[in-house]
């Protein structure tokens, strides 16, 4: 298993993961391709016209029962559907199942103000504006304005109306966002998909995939997300949510993240995630040295399949 991968990324996957895990683990990396997946973009779109039209249209797709207007096309492409009504409409949108997953556990009510952390450049603020339906306001911050060039894009595409794009350092955003007249504990929802290592991009067959890792850049990320977070987490309001999620296998993006949370803002704890993912398993308690706080168990990994990359999750309520 895992030929040609770096001896370190290899002890690490060995000590989070049983032997069987790690077959499936070694299978998503050999895969060469993945089944594509998109979800219906309710500002624009009926469903039930949508469907129809994709049905039409000879396209074939499954519906995804734990993710809201989510499915996946068996046997086909993602190009195969560029010449589609629903695809040229933008009624329908291309998005990774876990990647969904943030936005689909957030407790968001219309009226909510949300805060998306490093948002740029693609689905989790049009999700937020669909399940929003529009409705009060949405923050999404990034520091790349190429990239923010693509997330207004996006976000004219699909109609989303309540969305404000503020190009800044996450780890400043205190201050930009006073130039705005917003202070602290103002949101009721942030989201925060952080810039991590992406081991989940690694492809057995493509050494381009895997020759960057290494345990300088876990280091590096882990750095730079507990200094983004130290800044959001004042701008939440008591009794309104947190989610934290990344698309890396590293303890140091993930659990270690949680228990810095709990550690340093004692009016975090963390929240049971009522959705029930395939493929889903407990937040780990103990890695090489560390070990973390029993309530870290609470936070989610969902190791890869067929239809989906693996991903981290948790979410964490302010008291």
């Amino acid at each position: 298993m895992f030929k040609n991968l770096n001896k370190d990324l290899v002890k690490k996957l060995s000590q989070i993961y049983t032997k069987e895990e790690l077959k499936v683990i070694n299978s998503w990396f050999e895969t060469e391709s993945r089944k594509p997946s998109f979800r219906i973009n309710s500002l624009k779109a009926n469903v039930t016209n949508t469907l129809q039209s994709l049905e039409e249209a000879w396209v074939k797709f499954s519906k995804i029962d734990y993710l809201e207007n989510a499915y996946v096309l068996d046997e086909w492409r993602e190009k195969d559907l560029w010449d589609t009504w629903a695809f040229k409409a933008w009624y329908i949108y291309m998005q990774w199942l876990s990647s969904q997953l943030p936005v689909n556990i957030m407790d968001i009510k219309e009226g909510n103000k949300v805060l998306d952390v490093t948002a740029a450049p693609w689905s989790k603020t049009s999700q937020i504006a669909d399940k929003l339906n529009n409705s009060w306001e949405i923050i999404a911050l990034d520091n790349n304005a190429i990239r923010i060039d693509k997330l207004n894009y996006t976000i004219k595409k699909q109609w989303v109306k309540n969305a404000k794009v503020i190009k800044t350092d996450s780890r400043n955003a205190t201050k930009a966002l006073k130039e705005v007249n917003i202070e602290w504990e103002y949101f009721d929802n942030i989201l925060f998909d952080a810039p991590c290592s992406s081991e989940w991009r690694i492809n057995l067959n493509k050494e381009k995939t895997y020759a960057y890792w290494s345990e300088e850049i876990i280091k590096k990320n882990y750095k730079l997300q507990k200094q983004i977070l130290q800044e959001v987490v004042p701008l939440l309001k008591s009794w309104w949510e947190l989610v934290y999620s990344t698309c890396t296998l590293s303890p140091e993006e993930n659990e270690w993240i949680a228990h810095f949370l709990l550690c340093n803002f004692p009016e975090l704890q963390i929240k049971e995630i009522e959705l029930k993912v395939p493929n889903m398993k407990s937040g780990i308690l103990e890695y090489w040295k560390a070990r973390y706080k029993k309530e870290v168990e609470l936070s989610k990994r969902i190791l890869p399949s067929p239809e989906s990359e693996w991903f981290f999750i948790v979410k964490l309520l302010k008291s």
